[in-house]
């Protein structure tokens, strides 16, 4: 893995939810370019999704539909892996890495569970899907979901092989 300000802390992160540290830094490195502060608002998250749920009606719509920290994790998704502090809060690195890293191995499960018994290259579908489901949820997220999810996780995967010395 390549060097950089939060290489412990991802390192840290991967290895207490069984995912490669390489894999976490390439995500890293895609939502946020590595910068701990990074915000990204979400409105129409807010209008398709969580303005009917009776959980989010009392929030601001910027704070609950917004991305934070790192690893750009959704605070609504946050709190159904398990967080309980407030959105902000996602901007600390161990916390974004923390939460994100949680959902990522969620999603890699899930992965899984598609490609089961796959003669070739199994691991490399589950990473794949995987990703696209980060960026875009697991709704349609197979081998065939939506091409901005396809096209976010082929970005990722350069990353990826490209911190591990895979590409030049």
């Amino acid at each position: 893995m390549t060097s950089g300000p939060y290489r412990a802390e991802i390192e840290a992160a991967a290895a207490a939810h069984g995912l490669d540290p390489d894999l976490v830094a390439a995500v890293v490195m895609q939502e946020s370019n590595g910068w701990a502060s990074a915000f990204r608002h979400e409105a129409d998250f807010w209008e398709k999704y969580l303005k009917r749920a009776p959980l989010w009606k009392d929030r601001n719509p910027r704070e609950v539909s917004s991305s934070y920290g790192l690893m750009q994790t959704m605070f609504p998704v946050a709190v159904e892996h398990g967080f309980t502090g407030q959105p902000w809060e996602l901007f600390a690195p161990t916390v974004s890495l923390e939460y994100g890293c949680r959902v990522l191995a969620k999603l890699m499960a899930w992965a899984r569970g598609l490609y089961t018994g796959l003669a070739t290259n199994e691991e490399a579908a589950v990473r794949r899907s995987a990703l696209a489901a980060y960026n875009g949820g697991r709704g349609g997220n197979g081998p065939n979901g939506p091409l901005r999810n396809r096209d976010y996780a082929d970005e990722v995967l350069r990353r990826y092989h490209r911190i591990r010395g895979d590409l030049a």
